[in-house]
């Protein structure tokens, strides 16, 4: 009897975990208590993957221990010894501490997911300026969100009394039943969509051309709800402006709106005036007639807390997808490289190892060959897991024969008493299905609001709505695998298999007949509809229909919007390399070149400019001019001052180091091509867009009045 394997266990859970959630939340800003409280409810709901395959092979062993004669030596020292063909699984721990773990685990979900989590959600989402009014608020939302329960409770209370007699057991079983029914209720249709996401989702990301497509669809959607996202935050810092001027700083009002300023971004912070009359005498009947009320700067507030969540995670999705697009179209790009070497157009970020084991043709082997048929295998083989999932839902409840394949599986190992093998088909198939369901609660995204966004950028009202979900799926996740696996004696009517240490604390769901033996056996069946469902995409064709957009094949809407999101990627790319320092080095030299050739050309415009018949007050492309309102042209008024600070007026920088670098520049003798066409009738050159003008620059002096004049100056 060892407790290393379980020691090890949940160590290693608990780094994973602390893992995820550092992921997802920001450890530095967020509340301790959120944080604290999230991980146990993540952690203790993961636990069953390790709690529930250690159970079965300990009731297999109690089983064995029940159906195996005991043989008595009598031959040492006069002493009785049984002796038993049992073995004893590896994993086996003091059968009474089982009880004290389950029993942990399954009250401190359910006080969590019922009670302790929706406080905190309700506390956090409060606009109030006080921890009273906080927690006012909080109480009487809640008491409205659980007003619904307790009517519900209450009708099954009074069903049960009419049948049965009602004692302490039995109304424990009934508050059972009522959480289980609902987690069961949403396990489904969670286990619905992500039976299929999953293995679709691996699938998918192995087509590079698929998925590229999908991301420019994803970035064209997103653009749009970062722009919303960032006038409604203007918005709201407009009106917080407007009242900060009118609240001064002796009106009563005044520490609401400094903690609503305490939240806004810092910019905003440093930009606000104050206003001049702050410190004058404050007079009730003049300024409280334009003064909102506490209530409405309490709706300001909340909304302000509400609009900088979701500005911060659509600007970071934003990044990440921006990221992710430049990758797929590197790794697109090199599937059809000869030289199987991995070449980046923009550097992407690769973890510790990549960066150290890793040359650009290993990198071409690793994106362009091993991960695509990786992803293709590890989805084939969830594939055959969903289906086993879907006929083993659809037929678990029938005893003879048994149809369940994990049923079989798992008998098969039990009657030889492999608790290797029981402890692994047992891991593996909880883990998948935990893995679905919690797989959906991290990617849905439920009203745009209720997100978990990576990189830190979760809201605490999200962290603790995916605690509160996770918890009420802790308990239904446990019986039905133990159904599906008919270690159930009241779904396979088996008097004779000796219960698990989870169905002898938390009993069955009997008192309720209905519930018992209507929705907890034919519930399930309804995953193959969702699957189906989701599998022919209905879902996405009914909101495209009635206006949301959805990627949906060839349709028109869904290909402008990735034509979008590439013209983004590419608008992204141009920043990007605008920053990059080679490109700056590229432009100064550029710089260098045209002021060493900027004496003899000025002089030379100059004189072409003396000879047309164009009035000086119709030029307007950064030439000093001394006297607007005489028409008489000077060489003084129409020579430039100096490239730089021709340059520095033109693109507003304070320096010609400043100016944003193009991609491609002129060489020297391009250079001297572009100076020498002032003088002559040349065709002009745009090296940023590579057309060609036939005009000369006394034409276009003539026909382009009071506009930027293309050539020299432009092409910096």
């Amino acid at each position: 009897m060892s407790a290393l394997p379980l020691v090890l266990e949940v160590s290693s859970l608990f780094i994973i975990v602390f893992i995820l959630l550092h992921r997802y939340a920001n450890f530095q800003q967020q509340n301790k208590l959120i944080l604290i409280a999230t991980f146990i409810s993540w952690y203790f709901s993961f636990m069953i993957v390790i709690l529930l395959p250690m159970d079965i092979s300990m009731t297999t062993y109690r089983q064995c221990l029940r159906d195996t004669p005991v043989i008595i030596d009598n031959q040492t020292d006069n002493q009785s010894i049984p002796i038993t063909k049992c073995k004893e699984p590896y994993s086996i721990i003091s059968p009474k501490y089982l009880p004290v773990l389950w029993r942990i685990i399954y009250w401190t979900s359910q006080a969590l997911t019922w009670l302790i989590l929706p406080f905190m959600q309700s506390f956090c989402q409060s606009g109030e300026f006080s921890l009273s009014g906080k927690i006012r608020g909080a109480l009487i939302s809640n008491a409205i969100y659980y007003g619904s329960y307790l009517a519900i409770f209450g009708l099954l209370l009074i069903y049960v009394a009419i049948e049965h007699n009602i004692d302490g057991p039995k109304l424990k079983v009934i508050g059972i039943t009522a959480s289980n029914t609902w987690g069961l209720f949403l396990l489904v249709l969670l286990l619905g969509y992500a039976l299929v996401a999953v293995p679709r989702s691996l699938w998918l990301k192995s087509n590079t051309s698929f998925r590229l497509k999908l991301l420019y669809f994803k970035l064209a959607k997103l653009h749009s709800e970062k722009c919303e996202a960032e006038e409604q935050l203007e918005d709201i810092l407009n009106e917080i402006r407007t009242i900060a001027e009118k609240i001064r700083y002796n009106h009563p009002y005044r520490s609401f709106v400094d903690i609503i300023v305490s939240k806004c971004p810092e910019s905003f912070r440093n930009g606000l005036r104050r206003n001049v009359e702050d410190y004058s005498d404050y007079n009730q009947s003049t300024y409280d007639r334009d003064i909102p009320s506490e209530k409405t700067l309490v709706k300001l507030h909340y909304a302000l807390i509400k609009s900088i969540q979701i500005k911060d995670r659509t600007s970071n999705e934003w990044y990440l997808m921006v990221e992710e697009a430049f990758q797929v179209e590197d790794i697109l790009l090199n599937e059809s490289n000869s030289n199987f070497k991995f070449m980046k157009t923009i550097p992407f970020r690769r973890n510790f190892l990549m960066d150290k084991i890793c040359n650009s043709t290993l990198e071409w082997f690793y994106y362009c060959i091993f991960l695509k048929y990786f992803m293709r295998f590890v989805s084939i083989l969830l594939t055959c897991l969903t289906i086993m999932v879907i006929w083993s839902e659809m037929t678990f409840f029938n005893k003879r024969p048994v149809l369940s394949l994990f049923a079989i599986f798992l008998n098969a190992s039990r009657t030889t008493y492999n608790y290797l093998s029981i402890e692994i088909i047992v891991f593996m198939t909880i883990t998948y299905l935990s893995f679905c369901a919690y797989f959906a609660i991290f990617k849905i995204r439920i009203f745009n609001y209720y997100y978990l966004a990576p990189n830190h950028h979760t809201s605490e009202n999200s962290l603790i709505f995916s605690g509160i979900q996770i918890c009420r799926l802790t308990s239904p996740l446990c019986y039905n695998f133990l159904g599906l696996v008919h270690l159930d004696s009241h779904i396979t009517k088996d008097d004779n298999i000796v219960e698990t240490q989870f169905t002898s604390i938390m009993g069955h769901m009997d008192v309720i007949s209905v519930i018992s033996d209507g929705f907890n056996l034919y519930f399930p069946m309804l995953i193959l509809i969702l699957c189906l469902a989701n599998f022919f995409n209905l879902g996405g064709h009914i909101l495209n229909f009635f206006g949301f957009e959805q990627f949906i094949g060839d349709e028109e809407v869904t290909q402008d919007l990735i034509e979008d999101g590439k013209n983004l990627v590419k608008r992204e790319k141009r920043l990007l390399q605008r920053n990059d320092p080679e490109s700056q080095n590229r432009h100064r030299e550029v710089v260098e070149r045209l002021r060493n050739n900027y004496s003899s050309t000025s002089i030379r415009s100059s004189n072409n400019l003396l000879d047309s018949n164009t009035d000086s007050r119709e030029i307007n492309f950064g030439y000093q001019q001394t006297d607007q309102n005489s028409s008489s042209i000077s060489f003084k008024n129409l020579v430039p001052s100096s490239l730089p600070s021709y340059v520095s007026s033109k693109f507003r920088a304070k320096e010609y180091r400043d100016i944003p670098p193009y991609k491609d520049f002129p060489n020297d003798e391009e250079t001297r091509g572009i100076n020498s066409s002032r003088t002559k009738n040349d065709d002009f050159v745009d090296y940023q867009s590579g057309t060609r003008f036939n005009d000369t620059f006394q034409d276009r002096l003539r026909t382009k009045k009071s506009e930027n004049i293309r050539g020299i100056f432009d092409d910096v």
